[in-house]
């Protein structure tokens, strides 16, 4: 079906499970996927109340919404029916106190009580327009008084701490929500009643993140929020069911210490050159046994200045250098090495790999490339040229052997650019 941003919540729902769950998700538990929840939730709150950019931490609630998605889908699987979900723990009005505007004192409120939620739910519920901007226009009918931000000036440490106060209470259904996966199996229903509280506050965030940000500024609409990250399609490989590989290429969050940061490229995170010198010799000493037959491919950007040289700068240099790694990452195996060695020259060591068969993979990195074009424009509004490359395969049988493998795969790159560019030359 052709999705749009203006669709259902349940249509938003089945979307992402057409992009993500068969692929990146099918094989993740509800633990794994909890915790990426948790690391986007705690991420949120690191850079708005830590680090004080509004602008970095709104990056975040997509990824919030998205993964919460994923566990409905990976508990309920096909009963994952977030608009019931939703609209039974809320149907238009408080739960507590049946109000919409909610009259509930806080602190004070009162139990639940099921049969008028029920019946508020057959009155009411069926009414409700099903878009995220219905379901936000539908909390901020019920509770946008009780966040506190009404009349607190944009961007003041009242702002900040009304803000705070809502932060609290999503970490606290984060952790609520963890609880009721552990008793899923006992409880059920729990699931759905503490996942519904969950989305509650990721539109209460979306509805008062405005007030973050000094000045005016318009309040946030979740589908204007999340669909530029979710627009029907992965927006790493551009495809409707991801093809993205998992991999530790992005910029963790937290500190990595310093003894895994020596052997991190800065810009591409792959692999640097000291991993690379390391790991010769610990194949080559048989410290790390790799499975034969080894092949190593050398890899040299063709003309990379003229993603330097005007009208474009080193910005998209570096760019053409990421996109090249992301490729990379996204048709090769996981268990093959990647390695920026260079400025513009990469390395790969791929172990259980015969040399013709590394040659059918850097095709198909090389059709990749050309069909996916490094983002940025120069000053002019060109697009940066196609990024390809000249490559050297060997292959090794001899673990002792692999230094000198790797340089003979080096001199194979130099003679594909010799004869031409664009081409891999593969040596016996």
């Amino acid at each position: 079906m052709a999705y749009h941003k203006e669709q259902t919540l349940n249509e938003w729902v089945r979307m992402l499970h057409s992009i993500y769950g068969l692929s990146q998700n099918y094989a993740r538990t509800e633990y794994e996927i909890l915790a990426h929840l948790s690391e986007v939730t705690g991420a949120f709150g690191k850079f708005l109340f830590k680090l004080k950019n509004p602008d970095r931490a709104k990056e975040f609630l997509p990824k919030m919404f998205g993964w919460a998605v994923a566990l409905a889908r990976k508990v309920k699987g096909e009963r994952a029916n977030l608009e019931d979900i939703l609209l039974t723990k809320y149907p238009c009005v408080c739960p507590y106190c049946i109000g919409a505007p909610c009259k509930c004192v806080p602190g004070q409120k009162e139990p639940i009580n099921e049969a008028k939620v029920r019946d508020a739910f057959f009155n009411q519920a069926g009414a409700q327009r099903r878009s995220l901007n219905d379901f936000q226009a539908m909390f901020r009918k019920i509770y946008e008084h009780s966040w506190g931000l009404a009349n607190i000036e944009a961007g003041s440490a009242e702002a900040l701490a009304a803000l705070q106060k809502i932060y609290i209470r999503i970490i606290e259904e984060t952790s609520e929500l963890g609880e009721s996966v552990r008793f899923v199996h006992l409880y059920a229903s729990n699931f759905d009643n503490e996942l519904a509280d969950y989305l509650a506050w990721i539109f209460a965030l979306v509805s008062s993140l405005h007030k973050a940000s000094v000045g005016n500024a318009a309040q946030f609409l979740v589908e204007d929020l999340l669909w530029p990250a979710y627009p029907g399609v992965c927006m790493v490989c551009m495809l409707d069911i991801c093809d993205c590989r998992p991999s530790p290429v992005r910029e963790l969050l937290s500190k990595p210490s310093l003894r895994d940061l020596q052997f991190v490229d800065g810009l591409t995170h792959a692999n640097n050159r000291a991993k690379f010198d390391k790991d010769l010799v610990a194949v080559a000493d048989r410290t790390l046994p790799l499975p034969q037959p080894m092949t190593c491919i050398q890899i040299d950007l063709d003309n990379f200045k003229n993603f330097n040289s005007p009208p474009f700068d080193h910005m998209t240099g570096d760019a053409a250098l990421k996109h090249l790694v992301t490729v990379l990452r996204q048709k090769i195996r996981n268990r093959d090495r990647v390695y920026r060695i260079g400025g513009d020259e990469f390395a790969i060591l791929c172990p259980d790999l015969s040399g013709q068969e590394a040659l059918g993979m850097v095709g198909r990195v090389a059709l990749a490339l050309k069909e996916r074009l490094v983002p940025g424009v120069g000053s002019d509004g060109s697009a940066p040229p196609v990024v390809t490359m000249s490559v050297g395969i060997v292959e090794c049988n001899d673990p002792a052997k692999i230094a000198d493998s790797f340089k003979e795969a080096d001199k194979a790159a130099i003679e594909s650019k010799k004869k031409g560019r664009d081409q891999a030359t593969l040596r016996a």
